[in-house]
């Protein structure tokens, strides 16, 4: 029994395993995210602009959407790695599809969560589903005059081939 306790223990430490911390996550899908329009207005240049007060992202986006600001989820996507060393990913867009590759259709602005991983990252895969759990944060960020994100998720758990 001690000896599973460690076992345990270590993986968790590891980043393998988690605790049971994920049970409380708010379950979304990226349509959940992307039902309704919107196109942002390109700010005055600068090299990195954050759009996060809440008079702003009222103006476009619902209610209920503005709620999950700050909320623990878990959403359901595919990986595409933006920032890996070997088969780790560091950072990724979680997308609805596999269309939004290099030769598919560019998802809108509100269709795709840029994803920065906790820890040591998460395993690169291709073409398979993932479920993400994980910090959402609202908020529009530009960089160097180019959109960038609306919403970004702190991961802290990747589960591959989950629905």
């Amino acid at each position: 029994m001690k000896r599973g306790f460690f076992t345990v223990l270590a993986l968790s430490v590891c980043g393998i395993i988690t605790p049971l911390a994920f049970a409380e996550d708010l379950t979304l899908s990226l349509a959940d995210l992307s039902a309704f329009e919107y196109q942002p207005e390109v700010p005055e240049l600068g090299d990195k602009v954050v759009r996060g007060d809440k008079a702003y992202l009222m103006s476009f986006l619902p209610e209920e959407v503005y709620k999950l600001d700050k909320k623990s989820i878990s959403i359901t996507g595919y990986m595409m790695p933006i920032k890996s060393d070997g088969q780790v990913v560091q950072e990724f867009l979680l997308v609805a599809n596999t269309m939004a590759c290099c030769y598919g259709v560019m998802p809108s602005y509100n269709e795709f969560i840029y994803v920065k991983m906790s820890g040591p990252g998460a395993l690169a895969v291709d073409n398979v589903p993932i479920t993400l759990h994980g910090r959402l944060s609202i908020e529009e960020t530009w960089e160097n005059g180019f959109f960038s994100h609306l919403y970004a998720v702190r991961g802290q758990k990747v589960e591959i081939g989950k629905f």
